[in-house]
């Protein structure tokens, strides 16, 4: 099992547990990006607990992490271009008691398995998810998320540079399941695949 890496600052929505761990995650300082060897990592999920001017300062390194077949699971609300491809996080209109989101058909296997109802709601209550959406998109992404205007929230991108970008629009996915409902499956699922996309794209990278 590789390695991957959970890129924030160290606070407490950011800091690992146990289990975490033992699924292969390693915290790494946002700051310290530059001193890291990022290509011993599968894959790499940043989370929105970052501060975006540094990441355009290092887009570079991003940038050369993807293009040798890495695997970036951006959880950002963009404001800055940092991030190949990807347009600016705009808060959504629609009142939070009123948003919806739904999968795009077929259900990816990001999702499987996964009750529409409990990503909308958790414990009842909506508004955790995101309150926002991407404003414009890569061509050719793949969008995986929804709101019922039809607004972009998460998409994967294999086209903007040799490796996988997915990115979802402030979007707390990892972590995100509880073990009531459903989604007590979704941050496996997300790493198995994140795994899963980092082995084909490197092969292909070295082409």
């Amino acid at each position: 099992m590789g390695y991957i890496a959970y890129i924030g600052t160290d606070i407490q929505f950011t800091r690992l547990t146990d289990k975490d761990r033992r699924l292969g995650l390693i915290f790494l300082h946002v700051y310290d990006i530059p001193y890291a060897d990022l290509s011993a990592y599968e894959g790499i999920i940043i989370t929105n607990f970052v501060e975006e001017a540094f990441l355009l300062e290092n887009q570079t390194i991003l940038k050369r992490y993807l293009d040798q077949g890495g695997v970036i699971f951006s959880q950002v609300e963009n404001s800055l271009p940092w991030l190949p491809g990807c347009g600016k996080w705009v808060r959504s209109p629609i009142p939070i008691k009123d948003r919806e989101f739904h999968y795009t058909e077929p259900v990816h296997q990001l999702f499987q398995g996964i009750d529409l109802y409990d990503l909308n709601y958790k414990k009842g209550v909506k508004g955790f998810l995101t309150r926002g959406y991407f404003d414009r998109i890569p061509l050719n992404a793949e969008v995986l998320l929804t709101d019922q205007d039809k607004q972009p929230v998460l998409y994967i991108d294999r086209h903007t540079t040799k490796g996988v970008i997915i990115a979802g629009a402030g979007t707390a996915l990892y972590g995100y399941g509880i073990q009531e409902n459903s989604t007590k499956y979704l941050s496996e699922q997300i790493l198995s695949y994140i795994r899963e996309q980092a082995q084909k794209s490197r092969k292909g990278a070295k082409k």
